[in-house]
């Protein structure tokens, strides 16, 4: 969310300050005037150690509705915000109240005390199954030094790389190595250090290394959906959801890539959809996901979870909407031009 609030917004939380503002479009008329400054929102989105503070405020819940607002009204770069310009931006904001400050702080906390309650019996259970292992890898060791028995009865269906050629069967070995995971593990590591290495007005130095490093953990993401598609076939390759994110997240780089390259050389491009091409490029670090065990485990748990989770949203939402109508009635009405309601004034 980090890095995604500085794709959105970065550079557009500055605003006008003045005795005559009312018909400030941008920064240079607003420059024009000595009396004015073009200022900046104590906390923003220009770099991603600005944007950690503001979704911290944001997570404690206390003064992050006028860091929503001032999301809502910002136009653009060197553009004086305009009340409500983009209504849409709620979705952040509502997505990581819900995902971070309710749900996984909830979550943190419920792990944290299962955990305490069944310490003492895990840790029992945990040394019989270490003794039950230990006693079940060495009959494995035991039937390993005997071999293979030769009766016919007892023959498999041989693998499905058996017959591949050297070259396939060592691209095959390479993509089941752990080390080949640990690699692009780390591949992406350094491809997320680098998206957040980006802030507003940097160096153009800055921007063209970027681009190369994007340029380059692509060919890498690429070279990697082409060894397994080599390896395990297309067919076996796109049966397996994480390898369909891969695939996705492989097209998109391209074609963000491609885009960017059209809009400085070929012909004019939205901007829209160049920033919204690299706020795609975050799902690379989904990436990550299949590699741990533990969190896809709880991803799992928490898609089973679904159904009872959708009667307690429907409950939420049904408190929330009786306490929406009982707060326009009391509300609504408020007349805050004499005196100004405080945290209520934007919605008149």
């Amino acid at each position: 969310f980090g890095i995604l609030g500085v794709q959105l917004f970065k550079g557009t939380f500055y605003h006008c300050k003045g005795p005559n503002i009312l018909q400030i479009t941008n920064r240079s008329q607003c420059e024009a005037d000595k009396k004015n400054s073009w200022i900046n929102q104590k906390y923003n989105f220009d770099n991603l150690g600005q944007a950690l503070m503001a979704l911290f405020v944001l997570a404690s819940k206390d003064g992050w509705v006028q860091i929503m607002y001032t999301g809502l009204d910002a136009v653009g770069i060197d553009q004086q915000p305009i009340e409500n310009y983009n209504e849409w931006r709620l979705i952040y904001f509502i997505s990581f109240l819900l995902l971070v400050a309710f749900f996984v702080l909830n979550m943190f906390v419920g792990v944290v005390v299962e955990n305490f309650h069944k310490c003492r019996e895990s840790q029992e259970i945990e040394e019989r199954a270490k003794r039950a292992a230990k006693r079940q890898e060495k009959l494995d060791k035991k039937r390993k030094s005997e071999g293979p028995k030769a009766s016919s009865s007892e023959m498999r269906e041989p693998p499905y790389w058996a017959h591949y050629s050297h070259s396939r069967l060592l691209i095959h070995t390479v993509i089941n190595s752990k080390y080949f995971d640990l690699a692009i593990a780390a591949v992406i590591g350094l491809n997320v250090i680098t998206m957040a290495m980006e802030y507003y007005m940097m160096p153009e130095e800055l921007e063209f290394a970027l681009k190369i490093f994007n340029f380059f953990f692509t060919s890498v993401f690429i070279l990697e959906a082409v060894m397994k598609i080599i390896a395990l076939g297309f067919y076996r390759y796109i049966r397996d959801r994480w390898n369909q994110l891969d695939i996705m997240i492989v097209i998109l780089s391209i074609v963000g890539i491609v885009l960017e390259e059209m809009r400085t050389n070929v012909i004019p491009i939205n901007p829209t959809i160049i920033r919204v091409m690299r706020v795609l490029r975050i799902a690379r670090v989904l990436k990550l996901l299949k590699m741990a065990k533990g969190i896809r485990a709880l991803l799992d748990t928490v898609i089973q979870a679904l159904p009872q989770v959708g009667n307690l949203g429907l409950l939420f939402f049904l408190l929330f909407f009786i306490f929406a109508a009982l707060g326009v009635e009391l509300f609504g009405r408020l007349d805050c031009i004499d005196h100004p309601c405080e945290g209520l004034a934007h919605s008149h």
